[in-house]
């Protein structure tokens, strides 16, 4: 015990700790990531980088250090699709690993108080889901472990999570807090970007066979993910130039992927990201600009050659549009839909439930999964009703106006992430899985929070100009910068 005290024990703790948010360390875990995926081992990627997970968040007190291991093992795991029954083969490592989750908060225990601006926000959404189905739901639904662990995860669980967050993550004096999160998401998104192209690589005899995608499982999962961490790059640019066009390839990994979603919702994303860079970030603004005129001209160019390579992804968009505005049922969205409007109806207040599984009969879902609707509005208004209609619009506000309270490229970015995965939540569960994506977005959310008191930035765009407009006065005025 005097060893683990003494003041060598503790320089060496800080420097590893240190070395945790490195670029360096960084680099090391997505090149590790990338031999487990290209040797197609992917439960045993996912049992090491949840290993490493633990490691590090035992030996560190910096909520920021396991971060990105986390999400490469979210990533290495989303190609063990319906693989439940597959990891329970492996349920007695979780005792190490929960070990390690109870001696971090033995060690680095912060107290946990009501804070944060999303707080009660957050209470009114848990209290509408414990509300859901209220007078319909069986009580074997509502009390499935299924139904229970997304009851807990989207409500009251998401609450203390937050607090958590609230409680841990601080703005440090020894590094930026942005910078870290920039970088961990611009390498996330560049393991995310090898998958793909990897994928492509290896099975580059079938593609130039087929001459079109590859089908991949994952491939929603992913550009989930990669929707999220799309905007950093473009964070990135502002002060690091070659990071321009990592963007523009994180959109082609997610092209790359065959998703719908991530072709129209990427796609739009990605024209945020661009629009808002050229209006915000006047330094770089004619590189987006020939950046987009060069891949303008080569889609005109190769334009046949586009369509065809993606034109399986393009026609099942084409028959999925085409069903839901012609009410057929060839679609399992457009069925869903239907269904979910009809469940509310009938059970207008408080939903049918999370835990209601009446609809299986038309998508199966898997083993410890929620019978979805794929679209966010439908199931809120679906399985928690009138009630949970009203919490979900009242959080829905509250992040925007924590968002927009203060304008810079930090906060913009970290609105087209959420913008991102509320698209994708359209026609995806999205963010109604509690882990990774809303625990995510609850995260990014806290960061805002802490940087726009603790961390200078910048004010951007119209605000900053009449601000200065406002704090000036007459021809002899000084100007001033806002930050």
């Amino acid at each position: 015990m005097s060893f683990v005290k003494s003041p060598k024990f503790q320089n060496m703790l800080k420097a590893v700790r240190s070395f945790f948010l490195t670029t360096e360390w960084m680099i090391m875990l997505c090149c590790l990531a990338a031999v487990f995926t290209t040797l197609g081992a992917y439960v045993y990627g996912t049992l090491v980088f949840g290993f490493i997970v633990a490691i590090v968040f035992l030996l560190s007190d910096d909520f920021m250090a396991p971060l990105l291991p986390f999400l490469l093992t979210v990533m290495i795991a989303i190609h063990c699709y319906d693989s439940y029954n597959t990891f329970m083969q492996y349920k007695l490592l979780a005792i190490p690993l929960l070990l390690c989750l109870i001696l971090h908060f033995v060690f680095y225990w912060k107290p946990i108080k009501i804070q944060g601006s999303q707080f009660w926000p957050m209470i009114f959404v848990s209290v509408s889901i414990v509300l859901g189905g209220f007078g319909f739901i069986t009580a074997k639904e509502y009390f499935a472990p299924t139904s229970l662990y997304h009851m807990l995860g989207l409500g009251f669980g998401m609450v203390f999570v937050y607090l958590l967050f609230f409680a841990n993550i601080q703005v440090k004096k020894d590094y930026s807090l942005i910078d870290v999160l920039t970088r961990i998401m611009v390498v996330a998104g560049a393991f995310g970007a090898f998958m793909v192209f990897s994928f492509y690589i290896i099975n580059i005899k079938t593609v130039l066979d087929i001459k079109g995608l590859l089908f991949m499982q994952w491939r929603n999962n992913l550009s989930t993910l990669m929707m999220i961490i799309m905007p950093f790059p473009f964070l990135l640019a502002s002060r690091k130039s070659y990071a321009t066009v990592l963007g523009f390839l994180y959109f082609i990994a997610i092209l790359l992927t065959g998703s719908r979603g991530g072709m129209v919702f990427g796609g739009i994303e990605l024209a945020m990201c661009i629009v808002m860079y050229i209006l915000y970030d006047k330094r770089r603004r004619m590189a987006y600009i020939l950046i987009c005129l060069c891949l303008l001209f080569g889609v005109t160019v190769f334009f046949r050659q586009f369509v065809e390579f993606f034109g399986y992804t393009i026609n099942k968009l084409f028959t999925a549009v085409s069903d839901f505005l012609m009410g057929e049922s060839t679609e399992i969205r457009a069925i869903h839909c239907a269904r979910g409007i009809n469940d509310f109806l009938n059970h207008p207040v408080f939903g049918t439930g999370l835990g209601y599984m009446g609809n299986r009969d038309v998508h199966a879902s898997k083993e410890f999964s929620l019978c979805w609707y794929h679209c966010e509005p439908i199931q809120i208004a679906a399985s928690l009703g009138t009630v949970g209609i009203i919490a979900y619009v009242i959080q829905f506000v509250r992040r925007n106006v924590l968002i927009w309270r203060k304008v810079t490229l930090f906060n913009i970015t970290v609105f087209i992430s959420y913008a991102g995965i509320e698209m994708m939540s359209l026609v995806n569960p999205g963010l109604f899985c509690p882990l990774p994506y809303l625990m995510l977005i609850t995260m990014l959310l806290v960061i805002v929070e802490k940087c726009d008191t603790g961390e200078y930035q910048e004010r951007v765009g119209i605000l900053k100009k009449r601000k200065m407009r406002k704090m000036g006065d007459g021809e002899n005025s000084k100007s001033v910068r806002i930050g």
